[in-house]
């Protein structure tokens, strides 16, 4: 599977496997489990900025609203990872996951756990 063409909570599992961070389903929802006592949490970094924002931060994506036809947001980040979305957070998401495991992602993990 392309990770270009990842996007909602099929992009949000692939950031959280990208990051090490275990995940389930609960409730309909991607969650996560934010430590020891505190209830189970949904997983959204391509939609909340609390999540994904922190990531653009460390990784240092650059972010920039491309008007060269396509109108989508453009991430990058050094040396050569470039990726598009629909949002700045779908699209860095997509950036972050392709600089961790290259535009063809693993197959036996490719759907949404």
């Amino acid at each position: 599977m392309q990770a270009a063409h990842l996007s909602g909570e099929q992009l949000d599992y692939w950031v959280a496997k990208a990051r090490g961070m275990p995940t389930f389903r609960e409730a309909g929802e991607l969650r996560y489990s934010p430590g020891a006592n505190l209830p189970p949490r949904k997983w959204n970094p391509t939609r909340y900025w609390s999540q994904g924002g922190p990531i653009i931060e460390e990784q240092k994506i650059d972010l920039n609203w491309d008007t060269e036809g396509t109108l989508e947001w453009s991430a990058s980040i050094d040396p050569d990872v470039l990726a598009q979305g629909g949002s700045v957070l779908e699209a860095a998401m997509r950036a972050y996951v392709i600089s961790v495991f290259g535009a063809e992602l693993p197959g036996e993990d490719s759907d949404t756990r």
